[in-house]
């Protein structure tokens, strides 16, 4: 199937006499946003900025992984391609960003990837927004872990995610680049050291 027909409705299941809501073989946890907003600030208040940002990174990356690794196994797609863009589509499903691709290009034999979009309504920027200034730097943590995850398990080797722009500092709108760790240079630091315990390939 293409990425654009997957239904994330079609495979919901909510069971009220066990109390469990499933996809597929996961079990999923529905939360306000403001719940989250709350508990974020709290993190940066109780441990900082830099260790509630890895927090969330390793937060959304374990998601994206998981929810890559769903994917990967329970649906039959037309190609590589749809395969990975089903990734924003799901994240968008999940009521957690617009995700719109913008360019896509990878290269496996060379270990090249490339992947870029924008994502409208971030949840994660609004919440920062409702608690604090506009921020010096990117504030969708757990977006960037997610996406780090998904591509990371589609690759099959370690890609980071980075917002070069992002609604939390002040753009227009929030937008993602995935590439290789070699491929970014010292901005990347600090998402590299958060996410390197998760283990992907040869890494």
């Amino acid at each position: 199937m293409k990425a654009t027909d997957f239904d994330f409705s079609k495979d919901l299941k909510f069971n009220l006499e066990t109390g469990l809501t499933m996809f597929k073989d996961s079990r999923l946890v529905i939360f306000d946003t403001n719940a989250i907003g709350y508990l974020r600030n709290k993190l940066i208040d109780e441990i900082g900025w830099s260790k509630a940002r890895e927090f969330f990174l390793k937060f959304g990356f374990q998601n994206g992984f998981a929810d890559f690794m769903q994917m990967k196994v329970n649906y039959t797609f037309d190609s590589e391609m749809d395969l990975l863009a089903s990734g924003p589509v799901i994240h968008t499903w999940e009521g957690v960003v617009k995700a719109t691709p913008t360019e896509i290009r990878f290269d496996r034999n060379k270990g090249e990837f490339y992947f870029t979009g924008i994502w409208s309504n971030s949840y994660e920027a609004e919440q920062h927004l409702s608690y604090f200034e506009t921020a010096k730097e990117p504030v969708c943590w757990s977006l960037m872990g997610y996406a780090s995850g998904w591509c990371s398990g589609f690759f099959g080797a370690k890609l980071i995610a980075i917002e070069p722009v992002c609604v939390g500092k002040g753009d227009e709108n929030c937008g993602w680049l995935i590439q290789p760790p070699a491929a970014w240079g010292d901005v990347a630091k600090p998402y590299i050291e958060a996410l390197q315990e998760f283990r992907i390939g040869d890494d």
